[in-house]
């Protein structure tokens, strides 16, 4: 989704949650970056640009690089970040598809994949495999999308679980992997 929908998302997600959040965001080469370092400023969890290769950890928010695509990879009993080149059938830089098909394969049943705000439609495909894997999809509703390209792809390829304005994407992401805690708003 947009630079301010990821912000409000994940500024409402505390720092003592036990999933980690990976992003592919449409963004030019060496912005991304930048962006993730504001980010990582703005919100309670840990927030980088992907280098590859790095251990997926709870807690913490993997930006893929701009120009590039970020896939997941189960190595032993961890899940490892992967960082390369778009291939030349990746109709979208990063490809928010080949994230959530990786993560498809590589988690399976225990991915949650969110669709943000976005043109186009990166990440229905993607966001069917984790359906079809016994992952979860949250799309972003028309209500708050400032572009309903992606979501409304999402949702009319059936891949969505849930259709949620952007206010109520963290509390649901909360919620479904059991990080509410007593006294916190649902």
């Amino acid at each position: 989704g947009g630079p301010s929908a990821l912000m409000d998302v994940l500024g409402a997600i505390p720092e003592t949650v036990d999933f980690s959040v990976l992003v592919a965001q449409h963004m030019p080469e060496k912005f991304t970056r930048t962006f993730a370092e504001r980010m990582d400023r703005r919100s309670r969890l840990r927030v980088r640009e992907a280098e590859g290769d790095e251990i997926v950890r709870a807690g913490e928010v993997l930006i893929c690089p701009g120009m590039r695509c970020m896939e997941v990879q189960s190595v032993g009993e961890e899940l490892r970040v992967r960082v390369g080149p778009a291939h030349p059938t990746d109709r979208y830089i990063p490809s928010a598809d080949r994230l959530f098909l990786s993560a498809a394969r590589a988690w399976g049943p225990k991915v949650i994949g969110v669709v943000l705000t976005g043109m186009a439609d990166d990440g229905a495909r993607g966001a069917l495999a984790v359906r079809e894997a016994g992952g979860h999809v949250i799309a972003e509703s028309g209500e708050t999308a400032v572009v309903f390209g992606m979501p409304r792809a999402t949702i009319e390829l059936g891949a969505a679980h849930q259709v949620l304005p952007l206010r109520d994407v963290a509390p649901a992401l909360l919620r479904l992997d059991g990080a509410v805690r007593d006294g916190q708003k649902q």
